[in-house]
């Protein structure tokens, strides 16, 4: 999955219980490590899902055994009959089970804590069994909850078993496995996400052309959104300085062909991105939302420090507030119809001079699920004013009201994206 994997830890993730294979419950441990595991350089092999049955876990552990460096086990630590993950692994490693007493006083701790206002309280026999740990194994003991996580090795190779409770597994994830990994990996992974607005996964890689030049440099993973298309890069080398290089010729690739869609990498965000450009440029912003519902001023003000820029953010959902708070003539919402252009733009023009911002940014649509106004739902209008210049484009969205509203959002601040690097044609 990498380049150059041959240097990198092999992993193999198996999910256990029967709610699991049954569907009972979504599997999102599996998809967490996962994600983790990559981003530390520990190449993924395969993910396996079984139930409570002593025979599947044990064919499950032994043959990831013999082809992983690394095998992690979610599920079958609690309380409950079905819960014979441990017993299991006991029995493959030949171990015996004994009581662990820094997991009993732990235990015991953190039922005083919980039950401080009930003076008879009692710990049932079944949690208290969860303190029981094969002496095989280095127990991984557990702030967020009962069962410790448990630790066996052999020929070299570990295996984690961990809860199968998302904030435990997560706890002892970090606490534990993540600082051993990176002491054991030797190689470096680098990753770098792209992330673009404004194209379909399809339309990016129809600009892109062939991928075949860009996976010789490195590993290649699209992961499309209905706001958003990513394209992570990532490689693994020796050093991080190997790395770094093979990563930037990799983006120069892809900014040449599709830069002016891309937003930001990593960890940036659009409405962050947004609040830079108007901050290096001197510059204020108010919004007027009908369709979004305040949906893009909530997301302006997530950024720290967006009242250096942002002056005001209003709602004027009904056309009577659309003339009254932000001056729109009603004979033009009688003409055109309170979702078009020319609305639009008077809502932009309107909220720039009521709130002494330098822009005005403005949406106007139909979220949805029908029509309104003769305009089909999905249909919306984002406007740009600026005092000197004007800007409207239309969009077509084509999912439920939610998702309509959050791309509307999208749209609209890609849009303002666009004006302030000058990306339009005015």
């Amino acid at each position: 999955m990498f380049k150059d994997e041959n240097i990198l830890l092999r992993a193999e993730i198996i999910a256990i219980g029967n709610e699991v294979i049954s569907g009972l419950i979504q599997d999102t441990n599996a998809r967490y490590l996962s994600n983790q595991l990559h981003l530390l350089g520990v190449n993924v092999s395969r993910i396996t899902a079984v139930g409570d049955s002593g025979k599947s876990i044990t064919s499950a552990v032994e043959d990831a055994l013999h082809r992983a460096d690394v095998v992690i086990t979610t599920g079958g630590l609690g309380s409950t009959h079905d819960d014979i993950t441990k017993e299991v692994l006991a029995r493959m490693f030949h171990s015996k089970i004994v009581v662990d007493p820094k997991a009993v006083d732990m235990l015991e701790r953190m039922f005083k804590k919980r039950n401080r206002d009930n003076p008879g309280w009692k710990i049932p026999e079944g949690v208290r069994r969860q303190c029981e740990v094969p002496e095989a194994a280095t127990a991984l003991y557990n702030d967020e909850g009962a069962a410790p996580g448990l630790l066996f090795e052999r020929d070299g190779k570990k295996v984690f078993a961990l809860p199968g409770v998302p904030v435990e597994m997560k706890h002892l994830f970090e606490k534990y496995i993540r600082p051993d990994l990176l002491k054991s990996q030797s190689g470096v992974i680098g990753h770098r996400i792209l992330k673009m607005v404004g194209l379909t996964e399809a339309s990016l890689w129809e600009k892109l052309g062939p991928v075949e030049p860009l996976e010789k440099l490195v590993t290649v993973a699209s992961l499309p959104s209905h706001l958003e298309v990513k394209v992570r890069l990532s490689f693994c080398a020796a050093s991080i300085e190997a790395v770094e290089a093979r990563l930037g010729q990799a983006e120069e690739k892809v900014m040449k062909a599709v830069g002016k869609w891309v937003y930001g990498k990593d960890d940036e965000t659009l409405e962050g991105k947004i609040g830079e450009l108007l901050k290096d440029k001197g510059l204020t912003l108010a919004v007027a939302e009908s369709c979004t519902g305040g949906l893009i001023g909530h997301r302006l003000t997530q950024v720290s420090g967006s009242s250096d820029y942002f002056m005001e953010g209003t709602v004027t959902y009904s056309n009577e507030a659309k003339s009254s708070r932000l001056g729109v003539d009603a004979s033009l919402i009688r003409e055109h119809g309170a979702v078009s252009c020319e609305v639009a733009l008077a809502m932009a023009e309107g909220v720039r001079k009521s709130s002494g911002a330098n822009i005005g940014l403005s949406v106007t649509g139909v979220a949805g699920p029908g029509a309104s106004d003769n305009k089909p739902a999905g249909m919306v209008f984002i406007a740009i004013n600026d005092g000197e210049d004007s800007y409207c484009e239309q969009f077509r969205f084509y999912h439920d009201r939610s998702r309509n509203k959050e791309r509307s959002a999208q749209a609209a601040l890609d849009l303002l994206r666009r004006w302030l690097l000058n990306l339009i044609e005015k």
